[in-house]
């Protein structure tokens, strides 16, 4: 199987195995269509020999959330629409995640295992500081979230490149 048909397969369980309705931040199939539309155009655009990278991609559900949902362009809005597209990157993530523990020998998946115990907790910890930095004021609640967002997001990709590198 080629390496795009397995990111598009990847994705398509991704997409398959959430809600259609949105439950406590969990991303829709709208976000799914966006986020996924965006992978594609930079995997296209790559291929005919444009240089792009997927970070391109991190808002783009989020930002068609907050303009089309009601109240999207509140704090509360704002959060939860990040939050969404989030919750789309950390299954892009865990899919990576598995996929790499499939092609990688034992011991190097062993350092990424680890490497990854010890990410979760500092991603968790820096976006806590951005929540508190904003002491009682409404963006706190936005700050995490898109610390959540650009963390979570820049890992699926870093993982995706790794999983890239080792099917080559």
């Amino acid at each position: 199987m080629s390496l795009s048909k397995w990111i598009a397969t990847s994705l398509l369980v991704a997409g398959l195995a959430q809600p259609s309705v949105a439950q406590d931040n969990q991303f829709t199939m709208e976000d799914e269509m966006h986020m996924q539309n965006c992978w594609e155009a930079v995997t296209d655009m790559n291929l005919q020999g444009e240089e792009h990278t997927l970070d391109e991609c991190i808002g783009t559900a989020a930002e068609v959330c907050m303009e089309e949902e009601e109240g999207g362009m509140t704090t509360i809005g704002m959060s939860s629409c990040m939050m969404r597209e989030h919750s789309w990157w950390d299954s892009i993530l865990n899919i990576q995640y598995q996929n790499l523990k499939q092609v990688l020998e034992p011991a190097l998946f062993e350092d990424l295992r680890d490497a990854q115990r010890k990410w979760i907790p500092y991603r968790d910890a820096s976006c806590s500081f951005h929540y508190n930095y904003w002491g009682d004021g409404t963006m706190r609640s936005t700050a995490f979230a898109s610390c959540m967002l650009d963390a979570t997001a820049n890992r699926a990709i870093e993982l995706s490149n790794i999983l890239d590198m080792s099917m080559m």
